[in-house]
């Protein structure tokens, strides 16, 4: 910037150009820092919380650190220019630039291509990480080689690939046929190929989801056929039982046996080593309405639940949420770079031409690529990631503390006045294995019984039960004895309610017409009062001069007898 201000002091640019890149300038350093504030979040929380461990998120942590690098260029911004073309940091600023800047839409690309493989070619999450090091080479490997290569690109009349592009240094207006052939071509590719794929994954979304609604409709009319005739129940016990193994034979711990508890076959899931487990089975028949932990077979039921988990697993909800988070990432891409792509077809067709709207538009999105992606990472992993974590941390630390010292020891006496030392290390090196241990096992409990995707679809049903509860909407009567004591009592008084509501309303609408009426009345005599307050004016008017000429009358009044005295005189004079 100094340069700059040194060209404004003699007077070879405007002082209206000076101000205008200094905007520029700042923009691009705001918004670089912004993003790299955005990028620090996701690159902290996947680092340091497994909650955040996604399939989806490990391509944006991966996509992040070509957005630092990026954004480190762009902070540099005007300085690159203003230390001379052929200096190192112009030509580094430049490279980085062409390398890291167009990785971030190859990144949604590989999103896409996961969306593609998940919904088209049935990968699960593993398929999916044997991919990542594919990602990493498309990525940052392809835009790597031109990037290179340019170092080493010269001409006598258009010297550098790498100078000065007004808003920062990179490919020279001299070769700006290499910024639409080797950067905007290939990133409006990319944009066009992810476009494609959502589009056809789109398509069957919407399709899989007609099917669930049909198929829901259906289960609803089966159950209502189902609920008064007699079935097969089978109903399946397990006891289970847990020791812990003690090679002393003295155990200040007793064998915990939990009750038997009536569970559903659905429920039953691969025993752990520590457990052992005693089934006991046997079949009789009830009807469908007992109460008990029951799976029902009757008539065709079990084809229309085959054909739903089958119908369900193609339709699976943490599939839909990948491509939803995916298509944010898209719907990012086109604000970042539509506009920058109009300025530099712009400049292309007008080079001699410089719109300070497109540049400064071009500055503002082109640093946000890591803004937006923090955003949409914040966006779609809520806070019940943290509420899940936080409460089993908290319960596994109320298990710890009461693994105290002072209880462990107090089941080793000997060894405790013995060797403290080694009891103490012996008791830290149990309630790091235990928690270990039991961090483990949650894991593959949330991943073996799929309880995110399960939560996930709670949270679903609960917002859509509130939504059709607020406007409103029902697949039919609900029936009296599910309803709470005040819902029962507010259905009978409705009625009477409404009734009451319209006649209030109707003695309403006749007092505001007779009101109306009235003001009006009261509108005209005071209409009236106010001209009659005139005329009274006008009388008073004329009292006040008749009262002021009797007055001048009376003031006047010895001129008139004098002169009715000489008229009397000069009748007898005239009479003499």
């Amino acid at each position: 910037m100094a340069q700059t201000q040194q060209l404004l002091r003699m007077k070879l640019i405007t002082p209206q150009a000076y101000y205008r890149m200094f905007a520029i300038l700042v923009t691009e350093r705001v918004c670089s820092v912004v993003s790299l504030i955005g990028t620090s979040v996701i690159v902290t929380t996947f680092l340091y919380s497994s909650a955040f461990r996604k399939p989806i998120n490990r391509l944006v942590f991966y996509a992040s650190w070509g957005n630092i690098i990026a954004n480190i260029a762009t902070v540099v911004s005007q300085s690159g220019i203003q230390a001379g073309i052929a200096s190192p940091l112009c030509q580094i600023q430049g490279f980085l630039i062409q390398w890291f800047m167009p990785a971030d839409a190859l990144w949604t690309l590989a999103m896409a291509c996961n969306v593609y493989l998940t919904f088209f070619r049935k990968y699960n999450s593993e398929h999916l990480r044997h991919q990542e090091w594919k990602y990493l080479l498309f990525c940052y490997g392809l835009p790597f080689i031109p990037s290179f290569v340019y170092f080493f690109v010269r001409s006598q009349s258009r010297g550098r690939v790498y100078g000065s592009a007004i808003l920062w240094c990179w490919i020279s207006p001299q070769w700006d046929f290499l910024r639409i052939l080797l950067f905007y071509g290939p990133v409006w590719l990319v944009i066009f190929l992810t476009l494609s794929i959502y589009l056809r994954t789109g398509r069957v979304i919407y399709r899989k989801r007609r099917e669930l609604q049909q198929l829901g409709v259906l289960d609803s009319s089966l159950d209502m056929d189902s609920c008064f005739q007699p079935c097969l129940s089978r109903t399946t016990e397990i006891r289970i039982s847990m020791e812990m193994p003690n090679p002393a034979g003295d155990s200040c711990t007793p064998p915990m046996t939990y009750p038997s508890i009536p569970i559903s076959p659905t429920e039953i899931y691969p025993p752990y080593a520590l457990y052992s487990v005693a089934i006991e089975g046997g079949l009789r028949t009830e009807r469908n309405n007992s109460i008990g932990a029951k799976s029902t077979y009757q008539g065709d039921l079990p084809d229309a639940h085959v054909h739903r988990r089958s119908v369900g697993s193609d339709a699976n909800r943490a599939a839909w949420v990948y491509t939803k988070y995916a298509m944010l990432f898209f719907v990012s891409l086109i604000i970042t770079w539509v506009p920058s792509t109009i300025n530099r077809v712009y400049a292309l067709f007008y080079p001699d031409d410089f719109n300070f709207t497109l540049n400064y538009l071009s500055a503002f999105v082109l640093p946000l690529q890591g803004f937006w992606n923090g955003i949409i990472y914040v966006q779609m992993n809520p806070t019940d990631n943290y509420t899940r974590t936080r409460i089993f941390d908290q319960a596994l630390g109320r298990t710890l503390r009461a693994n105290s010292y002072a209880n462990f020891s107090g089941c080793f006496p000997t060894p405790a006045k013995q060797v403290p030392a080694s009891l103490e290390s012996v008791w830290r090196q149990l309630n790091a294995k235990l928690e270990e241990s039991a961090r483990a096992e949650f894991e593959d409990i949330l991943r073996e019984r799929h309880a995110v995707e399960q939560l996930n679809e709670l949270d679903r049903l609960v917002g859509e039960a509130k939504f059709r509860r607020e406007n409103g909407q029902g697949e039919g009567e609900v029936a009296p004895h599910t309803l709470l004591p005040d819902e029962l009592y507010r259905a009978h008084i409705t009625p009477y309610l409404q009734d009451a509501q319209a006649t209030l309303n109707a003695k309403q609408e006749t007092t505001e017409v007779e009101n109306t009426e009235l003001a009006q009345r009261v509108q005209a005599q005071r209409k009236e009062i106010e001209e009659l307050l005139s005329s009274l004016d006008g009388v008073v008017g004329d009292l006040k001069g008749a009262a002021a000429a009797a007055t001048q009358f009376g003031a006047d009044n010895d001129l008139r007898k004098e002169a009715i005295q000489m008229d009397e005189d000069v009748k007898i004079n005239s009479g003499k």
